[in-house]
């Protein structure tokens, strides 16, 4: 996740000041914080999406974690200070006993947050979700009245899910609106950035395309590079534009980590070469793609992911293994080494450590291998090689 509009801010503000001293303001993560869970509760939704990761089915799945396995779950988590655990799906508003997990999680220590496409938010469920405890509300919309509704296959849907983000508003959530961007509506962005803007929604995200669910054997309808470099700058000015007229609305991006090392040229070209190695010092510090290390997926039969695309790579079963010991699987070793494993144009690429090789879900999708170069990077040659300089702060 590229926090846009708060890097430009961040890049404004060096911009108009003397260099720092060595080592300050680097923005790296505060030691000991463990990984972002995001929690598939079911497996069912109300909604039929052609890019779904979770290639959603329509009924409830008879092998959903209990609920009673779901407290040892959040119990469990704890042992590795999980920093939030998102309930997710499928369609969480289905489970039954979602508000009580959500209760309980905040009980015991946990960041509740919710990802839901939205429709069943209602002002009275917005309430109810905030006494529990849950503090962020992202809702899933994918364009245009017309287009969203016939993409997402429900009736209104577009309708639906703008009451729900009103109503968590009302009820003093946190919340945003997540577009998952493809050729079929990148030109609806606009409009549906400006509707939020309109509903002074916090947060608006902007997700390529990943590979995986229903949209791993077809993505022919993802952005070329030159279309994700023309997307991805398009935003870049919008937000430049928002934080002008102090819109309370922010940019996100997310799905392709190549978007950090983008903005270092944006910020390099609009503040100069200090805002942009200090914008990159805070990329390096986020660490890229943390698949498997700041990120993990349960899935609703217990099943671990390095991530919520990644779900061919299982680390183990919750119903099984406690999660630290779930933790001691290979592959999360290797991932956390991953940088000096990428192979091709990512292992000469000097962004590498911004970036680190964004999604493995893609490469592998696409015929590579596992370290293989995400075909969604867009960088052009002389950018990675060096063209144009980039050293690190003395």
């Amino acid at each position: 996740m590229l926090m846009v509009s708060d890097l430009i801010e961040f890049a404004r503000g060096v911009s108009k000041e003397p260099a720092p001293a060595q080592g300050a303001g680097e923005g790296r993560y505060v030691s000991g914080l463990g990984p972002v869970i995001v929690w598939n509760v079911c497996k069912h939704c109300n909604m039929h999406c052609p890019h779904c990761y979770a290639a959603a089915i329509t009924k409830p799945d008879d092998q959903d974690l209990s609920f009673e396995e779901g407290c040892r779950l959040l119990d469990d988590l704890k042992t590795v200070n999980a920093t939030a655990v998102i309930f997710s799906g499928g369609e969480p508003m289905l489970r039954r006993d979602l508000l009580s997990l959500i209760r309980y999680a905040k009980e015991i220590g946990h960041r509740p947050q919710l990802s839901s496409n939205g429709v069943m938010i209602t002002p009275e469920i917005a309430r109810e979700l905030a006494a529990a405890g849950n503090e962020y509300v992202g809702i899933s919309i994918d364009g245009t009245q017309e287009f969203n509704d016939r993409y997402r296959g429900l009736e209104h849907g577009y309708e639906r899910a703008f009451r729900g983000v009103d109503a968590s508003l009302a009820a003093g959530m946190k919340v945003g609106i997540r577009m998952t961007v493809s050729r079929q509506n990148a030109a609806q962005i606009g409009e549906l950035m400006t509707e939020a803007i309109r509903h002074k929604v916090p947060r608006f995200y902007v997700s390529h395309l990943v590979y995986s669910g229903r949209a791993r054997d077809d993505h022919s309808y993802d952005l070329s590079a030159g279309e994700n470099r023309a997307l991805v700058e398009a935003l870049f000015e919008k937000a430049e534009a928002l934080l002008d007229e102090g819109a309370p609305t922010r940019i996100v991006t997310g799905g392709n980590d190549v978007d950090g090392a983008f903005l270092y040229f944006h910020v390099l070209r609009r503040y100069g070469e200090l805002a942009a190695r200090r914008v990159l010092k805070r990329l390096e510090a986020r660490g890229g793609n943390s698949a498997g290390e700041k990120v993990l997926n349960i899935d609703n039969r217990g099943n671990v992911h390095p991530d919520q695309f990644w779900t061919d790579a299982c680390l183990g079963n919750v119903r099984h293994k406690p999660i630290a010991e779930i933790l001691n699987h290979p592959l999360v070793a290797e991932l956390k080494s991953r940088v000096e494993k990428l192979e091709g144009r990512c292992r000469d690429c000097r962004f590498k450590d911004a970036c680190r090789g964004s999604h493995r879900e893609r490469a592998l999708a696409s015929g590579g291998g596992l370290w293989s170069p995400d075909p969604s990077c867009y960088l052009i040659e002389a950018e990675i090689s060096g063209a144009v300089p980039c050293e690190a702060i003395a």
